[in-house]
Order: structure tokens, then C-alpha cells, then sequence
């Protein structure tokens, strides 16, 4: 059984879908990071703002999506006997997918970090290290 070359319309979702998703994540990971101002409103920590959320958790799934959005036009182009990979819509997804892994983990991190605790130890600007330490706005004594 001899395998045609994929139609025009595959090669543009797999040559621009799959870079596309990566680069998105990308993007929105940077914003959900760049954005820590949202944290503290008047010396009181608030936690990550809902920007933050739908940017980190949006960068995470645009990054998982790339491989799986991959892995699906290649089986579904195989499924219907053309040849995805001796293409160049397939190659230059690869090349976005293989440098695609870093940026993927920073898109896992900055979501993992939306629910840390208040770097700053405690509910105020001062934090519970200087209020334990004695030197908060009311030191005992």
C-alpha cells in the first residue's frame, strides 16, 4: 500500500497548530509570572488574582495540548494512509516540540506556584518572620 502525501489543509494544522499552542503557553506563563503586583493590595496579601489563575493554568494547557494536538494529526494521517513524515509541516512541528519541553516545565511551575503560600511569611507587609522576631507594628512589653 503506497502513502500519498498529506493534504494541504493537514500540513497547515500541523505546521501552525503545533507551534502556535507552544508559543501561547509560552506567552501566558510569562504574563501569569509578570504579574505579581495582583498579590498585595494595601500591605495585605490577597494570593494570585484571578488573571494570574486563568493565565497560568491557560499557558499549562496550551503547552500539554501541543504534543497531544501532534500525536493526533499524525495517527489520524496515518490512519488515512498519507505520509506525515517526510513532510515539512511535521519536521517544523518537531522543531517547536523538541525545545517545547523547557518552556513546558516552567509552564508547570509557574502554575504549581499559584497556590504557594505568602512569600512573605504572613498576612501584612511585615510578615510573620519580623512579627515573631518581636519588631512587628506592636512588640510586646
Amino acid at each position: 500500500m503506497s502513502q500519498v502525501p498529506a493534504p494541504a489543509f493537514w500540513r497547515r494544522g500541523t505546521a501552525l497548530g503545533v507551534p502556535g499552542l507552544i508559543l501561547l503557553g509560552a506567552v501566558l506563563s510569562v504574563l501569569a509570572a509578570a504579574v505579581p503586583a495582583d498579590t498585595f493590595h494595601d500591605c495585605h496579601y490577597f494570593g494570585p488574582s484571578l488573571r494570574m489563575h486563568i493565565s497560568g493554568w491557560a499557558g499549562l494547557c496550551a503547552g500539554l495540548a501541543a504534543p497531544v494536538l501532534y500525536a493526533v494529526l499524525h495517527r489520524g494521517a496515518l490512519r488515512r494512509g498519507w505520509a506525515p513524515v517526510p513532510s515539512r509541516a511535521s519536521g517544523t512541528a518537531l522543531v517547536f516540540l523538541v525545545p517545547g519541553v523547557p518552556p513546558l516545565l516552567w509552564e508547570a511551575f509557574v502554575t504549581r506556584t499559584l497556590y504557594a503560600p505568602d512569600p512573605a511569611g504572613g498576612h501584612d507587609c511585615l510578615g510573620l518572620a519580623h512579627a515573631l522576631g518581636g519588631s512587628g507594628p506592636h512588640p510586646a512589653g
